[in-house]
Order: structure tokens, then C-alpha cells, then sequence
């Protein structure tokens, strides 16, 4: 028997007087380094700056990636429920930071749980809106009232140069790191674009570093 189901989805809007912060794209758009760029420049201003990252370094985030490292198997079901229970610890130390007034940085944030989790569901038909707006709003549901950042910037990179670049990194290879699962998390990404245009500001990260950064500061001019 078949139900149809419509869902509204709000945000939890950042009331407090600091600002938040997100880096989203895929595996080798940029985002660390953007992350940890961002995070330099905004020090030098004597603005007081808390980095995180998702998965955390805390040791739920540890274990975490030793799952995106095959280090350790669990099936792919379980993978959001992890990633949901991090994110519930990294909210609270958000809020704190927010409330004295910090900025936050955010390497990933929920968004990154869509396209990704989206990926992991077999048979997923991108051209189904429907079908995977149900997935979607399912995996967001775990973060309803989440803080949702001041600005969210979308690092638009091809996989042919994510994948140059992750190759030339000393890190290990992750689960997530082959070109048809990147395939399908970009999918992801674009669709959550069109869903939520207004949650994400598209910058071009075929660029150089330098480059991309400059862009990123010129939009944050007025924080």
C-alpha cells in the first residue's frame, strides 16, 4: 500500500551575535583549505574565529573516519545515525560560540549529509525529484532545529579536478573518494541547489586557491 506524504521544512535561523559560516562541495573542491584560509584572514582582523569540521576530531569523529577509511565496517545504513550523533555534539559547542559572539567556520555541515547519504541508497533515480526529496527530507529530518549558517558557500569544482587534487594529498583514501560515488554525490549537491537556491552562494573553485579566497572574502565584506 502506497501513502503519499508532503513535508514543510523550516530552518532554525542564527539569532545570536556571531556569525556562522559553512564550506560545502565535493571531495577535493577546496573546502579545508578555504576553511583554514578564511580562518587565518578573519584572526588577522581580531575577530575570534572557532574552526570546526564535519566528522569532529572528538572521539565519535575518529571513529568515523575510520569507517570513510574501511578501517572499520558497518553497513551503509548505519552511516547517517553516526554522522547525525557527531553533529549533535558539534551543535552545542555552534551555539556556544555563537552566543559569545565568534565566528564559526564550518568544514561541511548537514548539507554534506544529503548528498552524500542520498548516494548511499541503492538505485536512487536523480531524475526522480520526488523519490529523492523523500530521501532528503528524511536524512534532515535528524537535524531539525539545527542553526542554519549566516552563509553557506557551494565550491563548484569538477570531479576530474577534485580528484587531481585529493590524489596529490597525502591523505588516505576514503570511502567516498571514486569517481562514480562522486558522480552521484555532485548529483546530490545539484540538487540541493535547485531545492534551496537562497541557502548557498555558488563560487567557482576551478581556481587557484588565492583566487577563490579573495572571492570568498569579498562576500563576507560586511559580517
Amino acid at each position: 500500500m502506497k501513502y503519499h506524504i508532503e513535508f514543510d521544512l523550516d530552518f532554525k535561523r542564527n539569532t545570536y551575535p556571531g556569525k556562522f559560516i559553512a564550506l560545502e562541495g565535493i571531495d577535493g573542491s577546496g573546502k579545508t583549505v578555504e576553511a583554514h584560509l578564511l580562518t587565518k584572514a578573519l584572526r588577522a582582523q581580531g575577530k575570534e574565529v572557532f574552526l570546526t569540521k564535519n566528522p569532529t576530531d572528538s572521539p565519535l569523529g575518529k571513529f568515523i573516519r575510520k569507517m570513510l577509511q574501511g578501517k572499520i565496517s558497518i553497513p551503509l545504513v548505519s552511516f547517517q545515525y553516526v554522522f547525525s550523533a557527531d553533529r549533535q555534539i558539534q551543535q552545542l559547542d555552534i551555539v556556544e560560540h555563537l552566543k559569545k559572539g565568534d565566528v564559526v567556520i564550518s568544514d561541511r555541515y548537514f548539507w554534506s549529509s544529503v548528498a552524500y547519504g542520498v548516494a548511499d541508497k541503492e538505485g536512487v533515480d536523480y531524475e526522480n525529484s520526488a523519490k529523492q526529496e523523500v530521501i532528503a527530507q528524511s536524512i534532515l529530518s535528524m537535524y531539525n532545529q539545527f542553526i542554519v549558517p549566516d552563509i553557506t558557500f557551494y565550491l563548484d569544482a569538477t570531479i576530474k579536478t577534485g580528484l587531481s587534487r585529493r590524489h596529490d594529498s597525502e591523505k588516505e583514501k576514503e570511502l567516498y573518494e571514486n569517481t562514480e560515488k562522486l558522480k552521484k554525490i555532485e548529483k546530490g549537491y545539484k540538487w540541493l541547489l535547485q531545492q534551496f537556491p537562497k541557502e548557498f552562494t555558488i563560487i567557482n573553485a576551478e581556481r587557484t586557491k588565492k583566487e577563490v579566497h579573495r572571492d570568498i572574502l569579498s562576500k563576507i565584506s560586511n559580517f
